[in-house]
């Protein structure tokens, strides 16, 4: 059965929408288009602003859910009563499938093997993730700031130029080292949490990159140089934009006494930079 009468098209948060088209739903997010048959679907929940896509699944097993939040609760009320009536009907004893099966996903990004390539939001991130480096911008202004202070109180600028080049070097070492421990912790954490899939060698913008396709449909790259092997590619299942190749244990380990050294000289230098700056206080 067909919704013939109009019904409203949800908008979600971050850009995601839900809508009727003939006898099926169509789930869009920013990155992927999902296709489910309404023989797919044992029932549409609304709770709030929430609505959940609850799919057929044999008995005993786990029903798949896809949702989408952040809608209208009066929309969200309306879709699912009008989705509810125009499911089909089940005949008694029926054998229930998986409609997870029935569901077709779509990426709406460009895989590198399709000749497109770069800022289409694909890229994995590597050691510290973006919103991870304002703390060493913090350090190099505290430096800064430091130096400044320096230089007035002791009235001598070379003391204040030394203090700053040295504290700026002590913050850049830190970072290198926390970065160096975030992809230790990233080599261990993601393999035994995570989802591993199998990825392949891809040639994009002028690198060879590793591709894997996550739960979501979307095809995603991480940089790394295999010479052609098959590799294995650990990703967070809520965040696959997080992912590693997964390394052994001893490059594990390796990684992480690296991390430790320079950790170690970092804070021989920041001490460095208090044993400088001390004078300039009365110390």
């Amino acid at each position: 059965m067909s919704i013939s009468s109009p019904i409203p098209v949800l908008q979600g948060d971050r850009g995601t929408e839900l809508r009727s088209s003939g006898e099926e739903l169509v789930l869009r997010r920013r990155d992927a288009e999902l296709r489910i048959p309404f023989a797919a679907i044992a029932r549409v929940r609304a709770a709030r602003r929430e609505v959940a896509v609850e799919l057929t699944a044999p008995a005993g097993t786990e029903p798949t859910v896809h949702r989408i939040e952040d809608v209208s609760a009066a929309a969200a009320s309306v879709f699912a009563e009008a989705v509810n009536a125009a499911l089909p009907e089940r005949a008694p004893g029926e054998e229930t499938l998986d409609g997870a099966t029935l569901v077709v996903t779509r990426s709406l990004v460009f895989d590198a093997e399709d000749g497109e390539g770069g800022g289409d939001g694909t890229d994995v991130e590597v050691g510290l993730a973006r919103h991870g480096t304002w703390p060493m911008y913090a350090a190099y202004a505290v430096a800064g700031a430091l130096a400044v202070v320096v230089g007035v109180l002791d009235r001598n600028g070379s003391r204040g130029i030394a203090t700053l080049l040295l504290g700026t070097a002590a913050a850049w070492v830190t970072s290198c080292g926390l970065r160096w421990l975030a992809m230790a912790w990233k080599d261990w954490y993601l393999p035994r949490y995570g989802i591993t899939v199998e990825g392949h060698q891809v040639f994009r913008d002028g690198e060879t990159t590793n591709a894997f396709t996550a739960t979501d449909g979307v095809t995603r790259h991480i940089l790394g140089d295999n010479k052609g092997r098959p590799v294995q590619i650990a990703y967070h299942p809520r965040d696959p934009r997080k992912a590693v190749v997964l390394k052994g244990t001893n490059d594990l380990v390796l990684v992480v006494v690296v991390a430790l050294v320079v950790l170690g000289v970092a804070g021989l230098m920041l001490y460095g930079t208090f044993l400088l700056a001390l004078p300039a206080f009365g110390g």
